[in-house]
């Protein structure tokens, strides 16, 4: 988890998705000013980690944090 958010974008998209809640690829991609194939790119990493997990159904389903992954997370870190 904590490699999936050592990379900038990744970290600004983490960042993102704890202030507003919920956002789709397109929202990051406006926001970022990055191709919107480099923008999956990252946000495949963070849900392959687990710290990211797809929010509703359709065409324009966005990500979501998993909050459980980030209370492991947290556990594991402060436990160290």
């Amino acid at each position: 988890m904590l490699k999936a958010l050592s990379h900038p974008v990744r970290l600004e998209i983490f960042q993102t998705l704890t202030a507003c809640g919920e956002a789709n690829c397109i929202d990051f991609t406006r926001h970022a000013d990055l191709a919107q194939s480099t923008i999956s790119e990252h946000l495949k990493v963070l849900k392959e980690s687990g710290l990211i997990q797809q929010c509703g159904l359709g065409p324009r389903s966005g990500y979501c944090i998993n909050k459980d992954a980030v209370v492991w997370m947290k556990q594991a870190v402060v436990g160290l």
